[in-house]
């Protein structure tokens, strides 16, 4: 699964647990009034109202974006203990079972499909038990409820998973349409917006525990480009394109190229210094001056423009690029097929 796959589910995920908290704390609040006034029955409703109150903590916290990853885990058990201790107290006609339904969903689309089913199955365990104990009356048949409620309680988990994976599915295919460039199948400018979004948010968050990596960026201009159309034609423009990209791709060996224009690419370096960020991209600088792209017959040879720039925290996103695309220009400038970084630059003037 991609890194912008990974990111959108975990947006999803993140939307769903802050609402979920909304709404579950203001049922068990519900509850916690009706089993407290009307029912009389004290012990379940505090158990609701400590639930409900720590849900709605939960649901403040993600409205702050202060979310923590154990609020998801609380979140998940305090629904589960609500459902369990309910059923377990309660009356069998009174259809505190009918929450148990609601269960395997939930753990499916908060903790993922493998890990849901491990709750789901878990959870079974005392579900049965209870139900077998609580069947064994006039008004129903130990096994003939135990065997529905098996039906029902994993057929609803069997749905979500079928949704999930199918949602999974065309996330992907939504991806490669939004994300990625038909022609040369290096990611686009969404993608790279999406990419310094998130970093955006990793760089702001207070409870990541890791200190954030520093991360630059190249951007690269095929020079002269225009004469390669204008002499060979689009198509093989086209094929040196698709070519470059490989070559990127080969270089630097993860998902982290982009096409954001008609001849220019950028890539995202992690954990790179500045030396070790110039001295990449004159790797590729020589890379591509030796190289020989061989399309339709034609053997072309063609040099690149780099400049490269440094992503920090709180950086708009017009800014970086400004910031690439002024040291971009500065390579150009000074005659081409060289790298710029500020001050640091290497000239091989063609």
């Amino acid at each position: 699964m991609t890194t912008q796959t990974n990111f959108l589910l975990l947006e999803t995920r993140d939307t769903l647990h802050k609402w979920l908290s909304l709404v579950t704390g203001v049922i068990m609040i519900f509850y916690c009034f009706l089993n407290v006034v009307i029912l009389n029955q004290i012990t379940i409703g505090i158990i609701d109202a400590v639930f409900g109150l720590m849900n709605l903590y939960f649901f403040r916290a993600a409205q702050l974006e202060k979310a923590k990853k154990w609020h998801t885990y609380m979140l998940t058990f305090s629904i589960t203990a609500a459902v369990i201790y309910a059923f377990y107290f309660a009356d069998l006609r009174a259809g505190s079972i009918y929450w148990f339904l609601v269960l395997p969903p939930l753990y499916c689309l908060l903790a993922g499909p493998k890990l849901g089913l491990f709750y789901t199955i878990l959870l079974s365990i005392p579900a049965l038990a209870i139900l077998f104990i609580k069947s064994d009356t006039e008004s129903f048949i130990p096994y003939r409820s135990v065997l529905n409620f098996v039906l029902a309680y994993f057929l609803s988990y069997a749905i979500c998973y079928l949704y999930e994976t199918q949602y999974a599915k065309s996330s992907l295919l939504l991806e490669k349409m939004a994300f990625q460039d038909p022609l040369t199948g290096a990611q686009n400018r969404h993608a790279l917006r999406l990419f310094f979004d998130h970093f955006n948010k990793a760089a702001v968050d207070p409870f990541q525990e890791k200190e954030q990596e520093e991360t630059r960026l190249l951007i690269i201009d095929i020079d002269h480009f225009k004469s390669v159309n204008d002499e060979f034609g689009h198509d093989v423009g086209d094929s040196v394109l698709i070519e470059m990209t490989e070559l990127l791709h080969y270089c630097i060996n993860n998902d982290h190229v982009y096409r954001i224009g008609g001849e220019e690419f950028l890539i995202v370096l992690n954990d790179y210094t500045q030396t070790q960020a110039f001295d990449f991209a004159e790797t590729i600088r020589k890379t591509v001056e030796n190289s020989i792209f061989r399309t339709h017959q034609q053997n072309i040879k063609i040099t690149v423009s780099i400049g490269i720039a440094q992503l920090n925290k709180g950086q708009s996103f017009r800014e970086f690029l400004r910031v690439a695309d002024k040291n971009l220009y500065t390579a150009k400038n000074e005659g081409r097929n060289l790298v710029h970084y500020g001050s640091i630059n290497v000239t091989e003037a063609v």
